[in-house]
């Protein structure tokens, strides 16, 4: 057994590809199984990119939350300016 958990480690697609895969991997825009799998397996076993993950997805939370708020009444008005004088 220890060879196989050598062999899927050795398989890993390794930090770098992970972080370039991870933002689409988040948002849902991967629609290959097979990048889907690497980046989940790699996540199985590497502390550092589960958690960068776990921060990445609880910053998206909070930015989608904040969303959910109003800019103040001054600011729309200004803003509404800007744009009609584009």
């Amino acid at each position: 057994m220890a060879n196989d958990e050598t062999n899927h480690v050795h398989d890993d697609i390794g930090c770098l590809e992970a972080i370039e895969t991870l933002y689409a991997y988040l948002d849902g825009e991967l629609d290959d199984d097979v990048s889907i799998e690497q980046v989940q397996k790699h996540m199985e076993h590497c502390r550092s990119c589960y958690s960068r993950a776990q921060m990445e997805r609880k910053l998206s939370e909070y930015i989608r939350s904040l969303n959910k708020k109003k800019a103040p009444t001054a600011l729309q008005s200004k803003l509404k300016k800007l744009l009609a004088d584009i």
